[in-house]
């Protein structure tokens, strides 16, 4: 029965109490959405990336090669156990009609890994078709239906690697290994860095190898990223990949020594047999012209026999016929002698007959003989003019075959020097050959992975400062609420103690008084965090991120802390408050508490300020030290406030110059070219005549970069160590500002070292003392701190060639240079360009671009700094109206008065807010304070082990917290000003009696 009794009284006590059991609500409304929501999210952060990575089967390893992948590999890697493994091929390419880089990547329906997002359009479904990556870059410079080609006869060869280079824009699509909006990364085409990537059919392609491998394993779904677990378990799968594929750059370097040395030994055989051919023409030509010299040898030799025997024919037939001639004259002599003597002697006649017809017989055989010689001369001429002709066509075809000779001779021969020098230049080639080199890459190296689990790491960081203020505020405001409470009770408590109810039951109104508000506002602020807080930083990020709004979740630790822990505040607040008054007897009680005795305060002994103040002032003088707890209540209420409005607002300072100040101030260069030192000669000769041609160029500065890790004592850290080729004029790229005084600029030594004052907070290390630098491969040694610098991004230390010479035992190798210009005058596209074309680099990175990416991270903070600064605000406010309302409350009796003595609203409003004034002031003062090393204590938490922040609170950065403090104040002051307008004077004047 006294139970429900006071019960009820408790339940009317919050419907008489609203603005105190409403303040109580809200301060553990804003203290637990605070901490819950921003506690959670981080978390929610990387919840949402995992399940967006799961949603797009995000690989988890990356495999390529300096000289692809091959069939052997692909073999390898599909025998692990537990892994899908995807083949496939991409290319580094340029778009003809606007210069734009792309990283054109091989897409097919039926792939289940690395899957991407469609934005617009569609993916490609024929091989003239394309997808372009949803980056502003292709967005302002190509539309759906647009037509894309690929440069073509450039000494990249881009055409080489497909089978067609012209493309119908079909869809802009998002990709889960480029979750980040900007960046690509760097390219070794076009300018250096890509404009973005794109997608084609895998049929495309025309390549003798992959290029990418992408490995998913089955575990990894079971652990979410970013995680612990997940980092581990990926780090011992990336070990066995890299233990399966330990032996495969040894193996493909023998199998391609071997191909290299068959085709230099083919090509020395091929010269040999094209030597051999020439011999052999040569050899026929010179048999040709024997046969020719030895045919017209013979020709000219039947040509003269011929001659010699027609001679001696027809002079053996002219004598013949002479012979007979003379015979016929000398028969017909006969014949005439015997006529005149007329003889008439048959014998004699018929003699005379037989010889005249032998004469005739015998020039008949003459005749025939003659035409027989006739036909047989015609008929050698004719064999020796057959002959000549043939001796006129082979000499023609041996000209012609001389000519021709001579002519390919002359081709052969520079075509035999030409094969030579290819197979010198293959011989040097082969004996500077070098094992291919395996990389094997986690989710880190895929764009903007890595760097979203440090934005959310920042959040996470802070998360652990803020809502402890919070708390300790909510504390202190429960504690002052529920102190006037129990003080505005005491007559109750009397009364109950009086009629026998025990302090447990007494106690047990203002208890559940405290928790009912602590519990409705810790629950709805719960759900009010874990909505309002993710969604908000996420839709901040979503300008820096391709990923999906936040897939908020409920956090049972967070849940539990938060309450548990606004409960608590509350709960030791009402039992610090009701402890005093349940010692107290019913009769003591029961009367009102004795008006503090009034003492002289310290500024009436000193006559020369206290005679000049008016009597409103001496009356504000005096009860701002009469009333030490609500004075002391109202600046800590007021410098907690305060510092967290400065902290927010510093921390935004600390964030936004940071840019600036490392790429402007520290860093002067523009640009940083990273160097082939296995170019040649002629390459190395090219790269210098290209730089040279750049009359924009003020300066440049060659160093070696390198990657190591500094260890001291127990700690170790990843590191950069630089190594400038001149220490005189390294401050023309590089300042090195001194961290205890950054007017003093440092000057490299020759021995020693100079580092980065982030490293030396985390190895704890001093100027003077010995860390231990491991270039990984190159060996380790230990350097003395000679000086420490001022910077913000990554950890240094910086050597001169003579002490890395000297520590390192090895010469230093130049790899890298540093550019500086004017970017006003130099077109850094244009110059990237041109050193990108250059064999002797590897690859250019601008300042500007490293800038903006950087900046951008960094102004994604801002939204979380505004997160801050407004549940600060919220927070001050609560505190300031809460305090001004309990102090307006406890003196309603003493502010009756005076508006029954004359004075009129804005007079009393005035003698309450002069006191605020004074307060507020004071409280903002000491806020200053408090936020100065609250700023501090935020930003070493905040900070991750590869970036500091900026220790520095801009002066309109006091300036903001102060006008906003003392806006609320005036705000407070003004709604408790209608307040008292309304107070029933009467009522506040009646005695307790």
């Amino acid at each position: 029965m006294k139970t429900k009794a006071v019960w009820k009284d408790t339940l009317r006590e919050i419907g008489r109490s609203k603005t105190r059991f409403i303040s109580i609500f809200a301060i553990i409304l804003l203290g637990v959405a605070f901490f819950a929501g921003l506690s959670a999210t981080g978390p929610v952060m990387l919840h949402t990336a995992d399940a967006y990575f799961t949603d797009t089967q995000l690989s988890d390893l990356h495999i390529f090669s300096s000289m692809g992948l091959e069939d052997e590999d692909q073999d390898l890697i599909e025998q692990l156990e537990g892994v899908e493994a995807k083949f496939t091929y991409s290319r580094d390419v340029v778009f003809e009609e606007t210069g734009l880089s792309s990283k054109i990547m091989a897409y097919s329906e039926e792939q289940t890994m690395n899957n991407p997002i469609l934005v617009e359009g569609r993916l490609p479904e024929t091989e003239s078709e394309i997808a372009l990556d949803n980056t502003m870059n292709y967005r302002d410079s190509y539309s759906l239906g647009d037509t894309v080609r690929i440069e073509e006869g450039t000494p990249d060869e881009f055409e080489e690697f497909f089978h067609q280079t012209e493309f119908e824009v079909v869809g802009f699509v998002n990709h889960p290994r480029y979750i980040e909006q900007g960046d690509r990364g760097g390219t070794q085409v076009g300018t250096g860095r890509l404009s973005g990537f794109s997608l084609i059919q895998e049929s495309v392609f025309d390549s003798e190898y992959f290029t990418d491998a992408f490995l998913l394993f089955e575990e990894s779904l079971n652990y979410e990223a970013y995680s612990d677990e997940y980092i581990q378990y990926i780090e011992n799968r990336k070990e066995e990949v890299e233990e399966v594929l330990a032996d495969r750059p040894r193996e493909r370097f023998e199998v391609l020594s071997q191909e290299i040395q068959d085709e230099i030994d083919e090509g020395y055989a091929d010269i040999e047999e094209a030597r051999q051919e020439l011999a052999d023409a040569e050899t026929e030509l010179a048999d040709a012209r024997q046969e020719i010299d030895e045919g017209i040898e013979e020709y000219e030799t039947g040509l003269s026999e011929l001659e010699d025997e027609e001679t001696g024919a027809r002079a053996e037939i002219e004598a013949q016929r002479a012979e007979l001639l003379a015979a016929q004259n000398e028969i017909e002599t006969n014949r005439n002698q015997l006529e005149a003597a007329q003889v008439e002697d048959p014998e004699i006649w018929a003699e005379i007959e037989i010889q005249e017809a032998q004469v005739a017989q015998g020039l008949e055989e003459l005749n025939q003989a003659e035409n027989q010689l006739e036909t047989e001369l015609q008929q050698a001429r004719a064999e020796l003019e057959e002959a000549e002709s043939d001796l006129a066509e082979a000499e023609e075809e041996y000209e012609e075959g001389l000519a021709e000779f001579q002519e390919e001779q002359a081709d052969a021969e520079q075509e035999i020097e030409e094969a030579l020098e290819e197979l010198e230049t293959a011989e040097s080639e082969l004996a500077d050959l070098e094992e291919p080199e395996y990389f094997v890459n986690d989710r880190s190296s895929f764009q903007g992975y890595e760097e979203f689990d440090e934005n959310a790491e920042r959040i996470s960081a802070i998360a652990q400062i803020f809502p402890v203020f919070f708390f300790l505020l909510a504390a202190l405001i429960s504690l002052t609420t529920m102190t006037r409470m129990v003080d505005e009770g005491r007559n109750q408590i009397g009364t109950l103690k009086a009629l026998g109810y025990s302090n447990g039951i007494i106690a047990m109104k203002y208890f559940t008084y405290a928790f009912i508000a602590t519990f409705f506002g810790g629950v709805i602020g719960l759900f009010a965090g874990y909505w309002i807080f993710p969604n908000v930083v996420m839709d901040a990020y979503s300008s820096l991120y391709n990923l999906p709004s936040a897939d908020t979740q409920f956090y049972w630790t967070y849940a539990v802390v938060s309450i548990a822990g606004a409960l608590l505040a509350t709960g030791l607040s009402t039992l610090i408050s009701v402890r005093l008054s349940l010692r107290s007897n019913a009769a003591a009680l029961l009367q009102p508490k004795a008006p503090k005795k009034g003492k002289r305060i310290f500024l009436e002994y000193m006559p020369f300020i206290w005679n000049r103040f008016t009597f409103t002032q001496k009356v504000a003088s005096r009860n701002l030290f009469r009333y030490k707890r609500r004075m002391l209540m109202t600046i800590f209420g007021v410098a907690g406030g305060t510092a967290l409005l400065l902290t927010g607002y510093g921390l935004s300072d600390s964030i936004a110059d940071i840019g600036d100040i490392q790429f402007g101030e520290i860093n002067l260069y523009k640009a940083i070219v990273s160097e082939n030192t296995n170019a040649s000669e002629s390459q190395l000769e090219s790269y210098e005549d290209t730089l040279a041609s750049v009359d924009e160029l003020d300066d440049e500065l060659q160093i070696k970069l390198e990657n190591a890790t500094a260890g001291f004592s127990e700690d170790e850290q990843e590191i950069n160590v630089m190594v400038p080729s001149n220490i005189d004029r390294l401050s023309d790229f590089i300042v090195l500002r001194d961290i205890d005084d950054t007017s003093e600029q440092l000057s490299l030594p020759e021995e020693g070292a100079i580092i980065t004052d982030k490293l030396s907070e985390l190895l704890e290390v001093e100027t003077g003392e010995i860390i231990t630098v491991d270039l990984n491969d190159s060996g380790t040694f230990e350097v003395e701190v000679t000086g420490i610098v001022e910077h913000y991004i990554q950890h240094y230390v910086y050597l001169s060639p003579t002490a890395y010479e000297n520590l390192s035992e090895s010469e230093a190798e130049f790899n890298g240079r540093l550019l500086l210009y004017d970017e006003a005058e130099l077109d850094e596209s244009h110059l990237g360009e041109l050193l990108t074309n250059e064999d002797a680099v590897q690859g250019v990175s601008f300042v500007d671009s490293i800038q903006e990416a950087f900046q951008d991270s960094m102004d994604s903070l801002d939204v979380v700094t505004v997160v801050l600064i407004v549940s600060a605000a919220s927070l001050a406010f609560v505190v300031l109206y809460n305090l001004t309302n309990i102090n307006v409350s406890e003196r309603i009796r003493e502010l009756s008065t005076i508006k029954v003595l004359g004075f009129f609203d804005k007079e009393v409003t005035m003698y309450v807010y002069r006191e605020n004034f004074v307060l507020t002031i004071l409280g903002i003062l000491s806020g200053f304070v408090l936020g100065f090393f609250m700023h501090r204590f935020v930003l070493q938490t905040a900070e991750i082990d590869i970036m500091r922040f900026a220790r520095q609170i801009n002066l309109s950065s006091y300036g903001y917290a102060f006008l906003l403090m003392f806006f609320f104040s005036s705000l407070v002051m003004l709604v408790m000003h209608f307040k008292l307008k309304r107070v029933d004077m009467v009522e506040a004047l009646k005695t307790q009696d």
